[in-house]
């Protein structure tokens, strides 16, 4: 069974490789929630499941906190990378 899992927050994105090296990220919070509810917690991080890319060219990373029925965990992952939210991450202190 699926854990109860709320996305407390997510960012999504990269550093640009080109010479002005801006960071380019966007709140994925939602679209996180959403994929998790969509597939029983266990999410492919990708542009399609987070919405677009918001830094096309580079390859992106997610950091993320959920909160499970027992605390809060955090996640770290790079795109393309297939995560289960139901478990793992690192508790909260």
């Amino acid at each position: 069974m699926m854990a109860d899992i709320r996305v407390k927050d997510a960012v999504y994105g990269a550093v640009s490789k080109d010479s002005t090296r801006k960071c380019q990220s966007m709140d994925a919070s939602t679209a996180l929630q959403k994929a998790i509810d969509a597939n029983q917690g266990i999410v492919r991080i990708d542009n399609q499941n987070l919405g677009f890319d918001p830094s096309p060219g580079n390859w992106k990373h997610l950091i993320a906190v959920v909160n499970r029925d027992d605390g809060n965990y955090y996640f770290a992952c790079k795109e393309g990378q297939t995560v289960d939210f139901n478990s793992g991450g690192k508790p909260s202190t």
